[in-house]
């Protein structure tokens, strides 16, 4: 059974250890911050989130990156929820993609690193509430 839902990024947790800095179309983690913010592109253009439950809580098991991103618009109170397509629990797919060493709570980036990444993110914010200083919620 699949359903799609509006869900809070913080409510939903990693399964992977370590994401990939750029994806597949070759955008990064920072590009793709800097275009939801801006609006360039909305979450809706993006493909939604699949989640699945394990033992009370919610992990993604497709778009740990977007998750990533999603967590980061969310802490600066710039999206409140994202549509995902909720998933019943499957053992195999979720054994497959679950990697995480602290529950799903953070991950590493590959090709970057997290430090660097974080740094980006906060240059592009702090230009943006230069830039809009009443920055609404997407």
């Amino acid at each position: 059974m699949v359903n799609e839902e509006s869900m809070r990024p913080s409510d939903i947790r990693f399964t992977h250890d370590s994401i990939q800095y750029k994806f597949t179309d070759g955008r990064t983690l920072t590009e793709t911050f800097r275009q939801l913010l801006r609006k360039v592109t909305s979450i809706e253009n993006i493909p939604k989130m699949e989640v699945m439950p394990n033992k009370g809580k919610w992990f993604v098991v497709r778009g740990n990156r977007r998750l990533f991103v999603y967590k980061e618009l969310e802490k600066r109170n710039q999206i409140e929820q994202v549509q995902v397509t909720k998933r019943i629990f499957n053992r195999e797919l979720f054994d497959k993609q679950y990697t995480s060493s602290n529950e799903g709570r953070s991950v590493k980036i590959r090709g970057r690193g997290l430090e660097a990444v974080m740094q980006d993110f906060n240059e592009v914010w702090e230009e943006y509430k230069r830039e809009n200083p009443f920055c609404p919620i997407l």
